[in-house]
């Protein structure tokens, strides 16, 4: 299928009305032409009989029937202003005294001077009839209309043909003038060729106001898709290093499983290899929770939820992963403390952060668990008895791998940080009344969501 073209509907888009405006244009100065050169006829009348009624008006009439050669004098006047008009000149009582007409006597009419046509011959006249200043004179002069029609006609080629031939190049200059005005977008086209296939940059200084958003846009879409590749390259990179260990020791107990021939021995790595595969399938559920979470630019499924009721149902549950470390849950909340926020993910962040603590707490420990409103944030608070965190680590507070001793993935309070600043919220770590350490949730108010 042809693609369709921008510059070909542009054309029709821009060619089409100014056709139309330029016609119509020509109609009105057409319609113009035509009122101004029947006003200028009709002058060109009056004036004749008002030449011809100041030459007689010093000659008798007796005089002027005589010699009949006064009408003649004043037409010479005008033979170079166009075609010679007729004349008939006729006192009161109807004589005539001046007869340069082939048409047919008209009565005298006693009413003001005015303009009528008549056909004579075959053809229309226009007649001018008026009486002089004294009442003694009555003139008739008449012209053909076809020699304004000739007039009309050659004012018309004037105007109109060169109008005509601006026509007929119209389409040919709006094309030129749409090619040079979408030239920006054909050096954009360009620059996206030219540039390099990692994070492009085609916003710069000479770009047109108008392509300035879409440059932008492409600019962000670019990023966003960059941004996408480099957290999946991440993923992999951290998948296969984190996964490198656990997948070998896992072969060597297996390997050790297939050669000893002791019950008990084979039983015992076997024992190790499923409690590695379970930690293998820990670290990447953490690893595709963790990519999931960072991927999200907004909230998703975002609604009120009661903070209170979430934490508190999560403490219930973890109570039976508490109870085999001889940790015991405690829970307070200060009121109703309310939240925008998606109810999967801070599901997700409570238990990384309970579960955490359960297992940086000390055997037998305690984990207090709570739930305020300061400042208009919401706080969730998580208190261990264990050894702490080192003041190097809380302010390195939500790196990935960051581990206070060999246990876990250290990829728990990373996940956390990601949903907490997904929520508009942040991470902290401090020393716990309890001893050990403090881990800080704080999440905006509903009140306060921007």
């Amino acid at each position: 299928m042809k693609r369709p073209s921008l510059q070909r509907r542009l054309l029709w888009f821009v060619g089409l009305p100014v056709v139309a405006l330029w016609i119509g244009a020509g109609l009105w100065l057409a319609q113009g032409a035509r009122h101004e050169t029947a006003e200028m006829f009709d002058r060109e009348l009056e004036r004749t009989g008002a030449s011809v009624l100041a030459v007689i008006a010093s000659v008798p009439d007796a005089a002027l029937a005589a010699r009949g050669d006064g009408a003649a004098i004043a037409v010479a006047e005008h033979e170079d202003e166009g075609p010679r008009p007729e004349i008939v000149v006729r006192d009161r009582s109807g004589r005539v005294l001046l007869d340069a007409s082939s048409l047919p006597p008209l009565e005298l009419d006693e009413a003001a001077a005015h303009f009528h046509s008549m056909a004579h011959a075959g053809e229309t006249w226009r007649v001018y009839q008026r009486w002089d200043a004294s009442g003694r004179h009555w003139i008739q002069v008449a012209a053909p209309l076809h020699d304004r029609d000739e007039l009309l006609s050659a004012l018309l080629r004037g105007t109109l043909l060169p109008l005509l031939a601006l026509l007929l190049l119209l389409p040919l200059a709006t094309w030129l003038g749409l090619r040079g005005g979408l030239a920006p977008l054909r050096s954009v086209s360009r620059a996206i060729d030219a540039q390099p296939a990692r994070t492009p940059t085609l916003t710069r200084t000479d770009v047109p106001a108008e392509l300035l958003q879409l440059t932008r846009a492409v600019d962000a879409l670019v990023a966003k898709l960059d941004t996408a590749l480099a957290r999946e390259r991440r993923f992999t990179a951290d998948a296969a290093h984190e996964l490198r260990h656990p997948l070998s020791v896992l072969q060597l107990e297996l390997d050790l499983a297939g050669e000893t021939a002791d019950a008990a021995s084979r039983a015992q790595h076997l024992q190790r290899a499923g409690e590695g595969l379970q930690r293998m399938e820990r670290l990447v559920t953490q690893l595709l929770t963790l990519a999931r979470v960072e991927s999200l630019e907004a909230l998703p499924d975002a609604a009120a939820l009661p903070l209170a009721a979430l934490v508190r149902t999560a403490v219930a549950e973890a109570g039976e992963r508490a109870i085999p470390r001889g940790v015991a849950l405690s829970f307070a909340a200060d009121g109703d403390v309310v939240v925008l926020g998606s109810a999967g993910l801070l599901d997700i962040a409570v238990h990384n952060l309970i579960d955490n603590a359960i297992a940086h707490g000390r055997t037998p420990g305690c984990v207090d668990i709570g739930v305020r409103a300061e400042g208009g944030m919401a706080e969730v608070n998580i208190d261990d008895n264990g050894p702490g965190m080192p003041a190097d680590q809380a302010r390195r507070l939500g790196e990935r791998f960051l581990r206070s001793s060999g246990s876990g993935s250290g990829l728990g309070l990373s996940i956390v940080h990601a949903i907490a600043t997904l929520h508009g919220g942040a991470l902290a770590a401090e020393r716990s009344p309890l001893g050990g350490a403090r881990i800080t949730l704080r999440l905006p108010l509903q009140a306060h969501h921007r």
